[in-house]
């Protein structure tokens, strides 16, 4: 087996048998890393690379907008879906009109909630610059 397939393998046996607060994190991990490989196609000018990185963030951020129990988790939860509603719409805008300083902060504000869920999680906070 490749190394590649390999890692495949992995992560897909980690996302099977993940715990709930652990999926809410992997999907920040998956978000975090393409809004970073979208940061750098907008730096590089790569239009085709910034919108495939772009249209992936965007899933993520909808995974996270339609998974969040507003029943069970009352006005935290309804103010978790007016945030990822609020980074889907930057990243609409970031693909009309890039902008690495405007990126730069939308990865601050995920990095700081990927950090929040994982402390909730009980795993380790990520130790990774904001950009």
């Amino acid at each position: 087996m490749s190394y590649s397939r390999a890692a495949v393998a992995y992560r897909q046996q980690e996302i099977l048998t993940a715990s709930p607060k652990r999926l809410v994190v992997i999907i920040y991990d998956l978000l975090l890393a393409s809004l970073r490989r979208a940061r750098m196609a907008i730096a590089a000018g790569k239009v085709a690379d910034r919108a495939e990185a772009l249209s992936k963030a965007n899933a993520a951020v909808m995974e996270l907008l339609v998974s969040t129990d507003v029943e069970r988790g009352g006005d935290l939860a309804q103010q978790l879906r007016a945030l990822y509603a609020f980074f889907f719409k930057e990243l609409l805008e970031l693909g009309r009109r890039p902008d690495v300083e405007r990126i730069d902060k939308v990865i601050a504000m995920v990095n700081q909630l990927r950090d929040a869920f994982a402390v909730a999680a009980n795993e380790p906070v990520a130790r990774v610059p904001a950009a």
